[in-house]
Protein backbone atom coordinates (compact mmCIF):
# COMPACT_ATOMS: atom_id res chain seq x y z
CA UNK A 1 0.00 0.00 0.00
CA UNK A 2 0.82 3.17 0.26
CA UNK A 3 2.60 3.70 3.80
CA UNK A 4 4.52 0.42 1.91
CA UNK A 5 6.09 2.49 -0.49
CA UNK A 6 6.89 5.19 1.29
CA UNK A 7 8.82 3.06 3.59
CA UNK A 8 10.77 1.54 0.78
CA UNK A 9 11.49 4.89 -1.37
CA UNK A 10 12.43 6.48 2.79
CA UNK A 11 14.71 3.16 3.43
CA UNK A 12 16.27 3.85 -0.08
CA UNK A 13 17.03 7.72 0.52
CA UNK A 14 18.81 7.03 3.55
CA UNK A 15 21.10 4.40 2.09
CA UNK A 16 22.63 7.17 -0.25
CA UNK A 17 22.61 9.93 2.55
CA UNK A 18 25.36 11.36 3.62
CA UNK A 19 25.88 10.53 7.28
CA UNK A 20 25.73 14.10 8.22
CA UNK A 21 22.59 14.53 6.39
CA UNK A 22 21.14 11.51 8.33
CA UNK A 23 19.29 13.08 11.14
CA UNK A 24 17.65 15.93 8.95
CA UNK A 25 16.65 13.31 6.31
CA UNK A 26 14.99 11.15 8.71
CA UNK A 27 13.24 14.12 10.31
CA UNK A 28 11.45 14.91 6.98
CA UNK A 29 10.75 11.18 6.15
CA UNK A 30 8.72 11.30 9.39
CA UNK A 31 6.55 14.29 8.72
CA UNK A 32 5.75 12.64 5.37
CA UNK A 33 4.90 9.24 7.27
CA UNK A 34 2.87 10.93 9.40
CA UNK A 35 1.05 12.92 6.66
CA UNK A 36 0.43 9.60 4.74
CA UNK A 37 -0.89 8.23 7.80
CA UNK A 38 -3.49 11.38 8.25
CA UNK A 39 -4.65 10.95 5.07
CA UNK A 40 -5.53 7.52 5.28
CA UNK A 41 -7.33 8.12 8.53
CA UNK A 42 -9.01 10.97 6.54
CA UNK A 43 -10.04 8.85 3.83
CA UNK A 44 -11.20 6.00 6.14
CA UNK A 45 -13.35 8.12 8.45
CA UNK A 46 -14.76 9.91 5.33
CA UNK A 47 -15.80 6.21 3.40
CA UNK A 48 -17.40 5.28 7.34
CA UNK A 49 -19.13 8.85 7.21
CA UNK A 50 -20.66 7.64 3.44
CA UNK A 51 -21.30 4.42 4.39
CA UNK A 52 -23.40 5.79 7.59
CA UNK A 53 -25.47 8.26 5.51
CA UNK A 54 -26.32 5.10 2.63
CA UNK A 55 -27.38 3.10 6.03
CA UNK A 56 -29.47 5.76 7.46
CA UNK A 57 -31.00 6.47 3.81
CA UNK A 58 -31.92 2.46 3.51
CA UNK A 59 -33.70 2.64 6.43
CA UNK A 60 -35.68 5.66 5.91
CA UNK A 61 -36.73 3.74 2.51
CA UNK A 62 -37.87 0.69 4.69
CA UNK A 63 -39.69 3.14 6.57
CA UNK A 64 -41.49 4.87 4.23
CA UNK A 65 -42.26 1.61 2.10
CA UNK A 66 -44.03 -0.33 5.11
CA UNK A 67 -45.50 3.09 6.25
CA UNK A 68 -47.20 3.40 2.42
CA UNK A 69 -48.34 -0.18 2.84
CA UNK A 70 -49.94 0.66 5.90
CA UNK A 71 -48.12 -1.37 7.95
CA UNK A 72 -48.79 -0.01 11.72
CA UNK A 73 -46.22 1.60 13.42
CA UNK A 74 -43.74 2.62 10.39
CA UNK A 75 -43.18 5.82 9.75
CA UNK A 76 -40.08 7.98 9.18
CA UNK A 77 -38.45 8.01 12.86
CA UNK A 78 -34.43 8.54 14.05
CA UNK A 79 -35.66 8.60 17.65
CA UNK A 80 -33.55 5.40 18.74
CA UNK A 81 -35.92 3.71 20.90
CA UNK A 82 -39.08 4.19 17.77
CA UNK A 83 -36.56 2.29 15.76
CA UNK A 84 -35.75 -0.31 17.97
CA UNK A 85 -39.73 -1.28 18.56
CA UNK A 86 -39.63 -0.91 14.37
CA UNK A 87 -36.77 -3.40 14.50
CA UNK A 88 -39.12 -5.41 16.76
CA UNK A 89 -42.24 -5.67 15.02
CA UNK A 90 -40.33 -6.33 11.94
CA UNK A 91 -39.28 -9.70 14.00
CA UNK A 92 -42.52 -10.49 15.08
CA UNK A 93 -43.85 -10.36 11.56
CA UNK A 94 -40.87 -12.63 10.30
CA UNK A 95 -41.48 -15.13 12.89
CA UNK A 96 -45.43 -14.91 11.96
CA UNK A 97 -44.94 -15.53 8.29
CA UNK A 98 -42.36 -18.77 9.13
CA UNK A 99 -45.17 -20.34 11.68
CA UNK A 100 -47.56 -19.53 8.83
CA UNK A 101 -45.17 -21.60 6.34
CA UNK A 102 -44.59 -24.43 8.33
CA UNK A 103 -48.28 -24.74 9.39
CA UNK A 104 -49.39 -24.46 5.57
CA UNK A 105 -46.44 -27.04 4.71
CA UNK A 106 -47.67 -29.63 7.46
CA UNK A 107 -51.45 -29.41 6.19
CA UNK A 108 -50.73 -29.92 2.43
Amino acid sequence: GMKQELFHRHKEAQQCCRPHNLPLLRAAQQREMEAVEQRIREEQRMMDEKIVLELDQKVIDQQSTLEKAGVSGFYITTNPQELTLQMNLLELIRKLQQKEAEAKKAFS
